[in-house]
């Protein structure tokens, strides 16, 4: 009976162990994907996109007459934007556009 307590408790301090590495784990993943996709570190990487998604958002702005044409626009500059980043932050090859 003893025994079993005693084990039971090495394997609870165990799970407990993994438990915190895990978390650690993740929230330094989320704090490196956090700091990969601030708006300000997307601006500095990236310039161009930058560019022009802002363009595309003032294109959407000014043209009230049809919007399925800006959305296209913006989504599909979205897109590739959140895809270099992506593609930078997960080692994927450098595809970074130069000014």
């Amino acid at each position: 009976m003893e025994d079993n307590i005693d084990r039971i408790r090495d394997e609870l301090e165990e799970a407990r162990q993994s438990l915190h590495q895990t978390v650690t784990e993740v929230n330094q993943k989320v704090e490196e994907v956090t700091t990969q996709f601030q708006p300000s570190h997307v601006v500095e990487k990236y310039p161009l996109w930058s560019v022009c998604i802002a363009g595309a958002l003032g294109f959407i702005s000014g043209n009230r007459s049809s919007a399925t044409l800006p959305i296209l626009v913006l989504g599909g500059l979205l897109g590739a934007a959140l895809s270099e980043v992506w593609d930078h932050g997960s080692g994927g090859t450098d595809t970074k556009l130069s000014a």
